[in-house]
């Protein structure tokens, strides 16, 4: 993820570490990593919208926020300045980029918690989050994996929760179709195709939630980025 998938050992039931799971990582390329923050920064704006995406989110005191693939922690970070009494929680399987992550923290002197998991496996309780959040990780992910994240993100929220991601929307004309091409060869065709198509929403009404609508887009030159936003409906613990 910025990625919500990377390579992490799985552990069987004897305490022995099995074979690391697939992944892409945050630039398609391990080699690359490094780069991740600069090259984000630079060409994508980072900073106008994650400061929209921290916004929309809106923390306050109490809320329990949960970063789903916070990559270097830059968002994690941001949400926690932005209100401080509210609780943080990156989670990320790359435990480079989470090292990454906790050094920014210190930086800032930002009380967050950090945990190395993956999207359709979180280390959290059921209906303990007020919101969960994400930047540009759902493209990573192939659909059955998407599914099972989304799925996820319903078991944690607090009914009347919200469910906001930031990723790759169905381009809205040709130049933006062709600007997405080199996310695609970086990241892999089979999990960005939902994207490209527009299924994201259909994925996330799926999954159980309500009130599932864009409610931000701009033009980048990777193609369009747009905010969808999702609420788990009050009474509903299942989807």
């Amino acid at each position: 993820m910025p990625c919500g998938c990377s390579a992490s050992a799985a552990m069987r039931e004897d305490g022995m570490t099995s074979n690391p799971r697939p992944f892409v990582p945050a630039l398609g390329l391990h080699s690359l990593t490094g780069f991740y923050d600069g090259l984000i920064a630079r060409f994508l704006a980072e900073d106008a919208w994650k400061a929209r995406l921290v916004a929309t989110i809106a923390p306050k005191p109490g809320d329990v926020i949960a970063d789903l693939g916070c990559g270097t922690g830059t968002l994690a970070s941001m949400l926690k300045a932005a209100c401080p009494e509210a609780s943080v929680i990156g989670i990320d399987p790359d435990p480079v980029m989470l090292g990454r992550a906790r050094a920014k923290a210190a930086e800032t002197n930002l009380d967050i918690r950090f945990e190395q998991a993956f999207a359709d496996a979180l280390p959290l309780a059921g209906g303990s989050a007020t919101a969960v959040v994400s930047s540009l990780v759902f493209h990573h992910l192939e659909q059955p994996t998407k599914r099972a994240a989304f799925a996820e993100a319903f078991r944690v929220l607090r009914p009347g929760g919200r469910i906001v991601i930031a990723d790759w929307a169905e381009p809205d004309n040709l130049l933006m179709r062709l600007a997405y091409v080199p996310v695609q060869v970086f990241d892999g065709f089979p999990n960005t195709r939902d994207n490209l198509r527009g299924l994201l929403p259909v994925l996330v009404r799926q999954a159980g939630f309500a009130d599932v609508r864009e409610v931000y887009r701009r033009r980048t030159i990777f193609g369009n980025l747009a905010f969808l936003h999702g609420m788990k409906p009050v009474g509903r613990n299942s989807p």
